[in-house]
């Protein structure tokens, strides 16, 4: 939070249910904005308490394909959480209400915006295949920021800031080695989840002895010398490591916790015209100063725009001339800017400075930092360090070192934390369609949506009906002008189902004739455009959650549709013939295992989830292992052995 604070006191660990004011005390902002966090935190961890990671209801933030787009597609309008964090994509309120909210898109978000001029850093590209993944964090927004914090009757003065939620839906690629068998969740975090659990921390100190060679003079002591309290705030710039192996991280820091900002009216080369020029010397600007030019788009980006050093400040115009080197892009604003230009001052007595690790780095007046070994710093880390006139001293946790004497604790940043979920898998075509996979959210109905339905628990048995099966066109995901009239058949039937008898979900089964990994592919995205036409056709999208592929060396390609009900255990076979007991759940049906592992286990001879559950966990090793050279982790077979016995005992 780059605001003016005395400091920052929440803590997690600390366990405060509540904040008491006491009568004639002094009321700190720390004390306000702590009780607030206690509410947030709780609110919180109370909503991912009972939703888990990432859950919502209904279309929101749905990923939905469309042949009429390109590299693009369409997000759904609603409301998601991800860990416990509301998440919210609603239509702009007009009056009078619009017939049709304009559809969303992914080029088009509003929280992660396209620079003019510049190529999206996000495009699709053609043949690709991708995991779109929700990615939540907080930003702060001050009055310069957003124009209604700002009440006009103050003349001019701010008062409190703002956090919001931004929502970002972003493509991670998928390479080949990438493990199909993956679910959503592990997916995702193998491939964005390490950048958020590595290591960087920071320590800090002011008060330290001096060590002396004379044992008869009393060691002198090294302090914090500031004439007044400070809020130091130690802020990545450059991405990276203290080595450079992944380019050299560098940071800036600021003794106003990053609060000193002037909005910028005009930029033009080197001249840039501002509101003001602060309210006094302190928070002002002068020459030789250091600041960054940043705006919403390189907020929200999360670009750092290198920093430029003041040269001149007409204080009657209120126009600054930067110092800019020869061939060293500025961005130009006018009056019009809609991006909330932003002029931010820093305070270190030089351009940004490299991270070295494990030594002790001055800022000033006696404060210093130290980098722990082993860091990948991203842009926008950040830790905040108050400094205290009275204990001469900075306000930062200890613990013992190694030789038993108190040192300063090596802590994390305070932020930026991201928060992400995972939404749907894609690929896209040559032509640059996108194909939809399997919808990776979790979603589920309102209490109120239950008790009108009518919904009981459900009962240990179930009656599984087969309905026409959808039949295509050679090396198409078109299905036959005849099959679209058994879709719409069975699509009735399925919403019939869905409100008289209790349906409780679909399970599509594509055959693939088509020989080969491009065959199965094939197969998966007709088993999708089957889901799609259900869907389009009023079936609800959490219903139809069960993509089987399988091949065959004749026959038509085509998608069966099974209607699964509450009721007595009943199978209605496909060829019409009685049949009796319950049917065994598919193996796809057990999270966690996919079209690979189904069909390794199925070459095994375990043909179903109840056959997957009897199974030693040393032997589905071996077999989920197969032929590619690495074992299956033994984490994830534990886990799927747990979830197969958890679907059999009907938990």
């Amino acid at each position: 939070m780059k605001a003016d604070l005395s400091r920052d006191t929440y803590r997690r660990q600390h366990h405060f249910a509540r904040v008491l004011m006491q009568q004639g005390r002094v009321l700190l902002d720390a004390d306000w904005n702590e009780q607030v966090s206690i509410l947030l935190e709780q609110t919180r961890m109370l909503a991912a308490d009972l939703i888990g990671p990432h859950g919502g209801p209904g279309d929101g933030f749905l990923i939905a394909c469309s042949d009429d787009l390109l590299c693009d597609f369409e997000i759904g309008r609603g409301r998601y959480y991800v860990d416990g964090i509301a998440c919210e994509l609603m239509p702009e309120f007009s009056c009078p209400p619009a017939a049709e909210p304009v559809p969303l898109r992914y080029t088009t978000q509003p929280d992660y915006p396209v620079p003019e001029g510049e190529d999206d850093p996000a495009e699709l590209q053609q043949g690709g295949r991708y995991l779109v993944y929700l990615d939540v964090w907080e930003r702060h927004l001050n009055a310069l920021q957003s124009d209604q914090i700002r009440d006009v009757a103050l003349g001019g003065l701010d008062t409190a800031t703002r956090s919001k939620v931004v929502c970002q839906v972003k493509a991670a690629p998928l390479d080949k080695d990438t493990d199909e068998d993956l679910d959503c969740d592990a997916l995702l975090d193998e491939l964005v989840g390490a950048d958020l659990r590595l290591p960087r921390c920071l320590r800090a100190r002011a008060k330290v002895e001096m060590p002396s060679d004379d044992p008869c003079l009393v060691p002198p002591t090294a302090q914090y010398r500031g004439p007044e309290n400070q809020l130091y705030r130690i802020e990545i710039h450059d991405p990276g490591t203290a080595g450079g192996a992944k380019g050299q991280a560098t940071f800036k820091w600021s003794r106003d916790n990053g609060s000193v900002v002037f909005g910028i009216r005009s930029l033009q080369g080197a001249i840039v015209r501002l509101d003001g020029l602060g309210p006094d010397q302190a928070r002002g600007l002068k020459e030789g100063d250091w600041v960054e030019i940043v705006d919403d788009v390189s907020e929200l980006l999360a670009r750092s725009r290198r920093l430029l050093q003041v040269e001149a400040v007409d204080r009657v115009t209120a126009e600054v001339t930067l110092a800019v080197p020869s061939g060293q892009p500025v961005p130009v604003f006018d009056e019009s800017a809609a991006s909330h230009p932003l002029l931010r001052r820093w305070d270190q007595p030089s351009d940004v400075i490299p991270v070295q690790e494990s030594k002790w780095i001055d800022l000033e007046d006696g404060v210093q930092v130290w980098f722990e070994q082993g860091g990948d710093y991203k842009t926008g880390d950040h830790w905040q360090v108050p400094a205290r006139t009275a204990s001469a001293d900075v306000l930062w946790p200890q613990e013992p070192g190694p030789d038993g004497a108190p040192r300063p604790k090596a802590l994390p940043p305070r932020g930026i934390r991201h928060h992400v979920a995972p939404l749907r898998r894609i690929e896209l075509d040559a032509a640059g369609r996108v194909i939809c996979g399997v919808d990776c959210r979790c979603v589920f109905p309102s209490l109120c949506a239950l008790a009108a339905g009518g919904v009981a628990p459900p009962p240990s048995s179930e009656r599984v009906e087969a309905l026409g099966t959808i039949v295509f066109e050679a090396r198409t995901i078109e299905p036959l002008e005849e099959s679209r009239a058994v879709a719409s058949e069975n699509a009735a039937r399925l919403r019939r189902a869905a409100v008289e008898a209790g349906l409780r979900t679909v399970r599509l089964r594509s055959i693939a004739v088509e020989e080969g990994e491009a065959g199965l592919s094939l197969g998966r995205r007709r088993a999708e455009a089957v889901r799609n036409l259900y869907v389009n056709a009023g079936v609800a999208a959490d219903l139809i959650k069960v993509l089987e592929v399988g091949s065959a060396t004749d026959g038509e390609p085509r998608v069966e549709t099974d209607m699964v009900l509450a009721g007595r255990a009943e199978v209605t076979p496909r060829d019409g013939g009685a049949g009796g007991g319950p049917a065994p759940a598919p193996l796809t049906d057990v999270p966690g295992v996919g079209g690979t592992s189904a069909e390794r286990l199925q070459a095994a001879g375990i043909e179903d989830a109840a056959a997957l559950a009897r199974m030693d966990l040393d032997r589905l090793v071996t077999v989920l292992t197969g032929d590619r050279g690495r074992a299956f982790p033994r984490a994830r077979a534990a886990e799927i052995l747990r979830k197969a016995r958890t679907l059999v005992a009907g938990g």
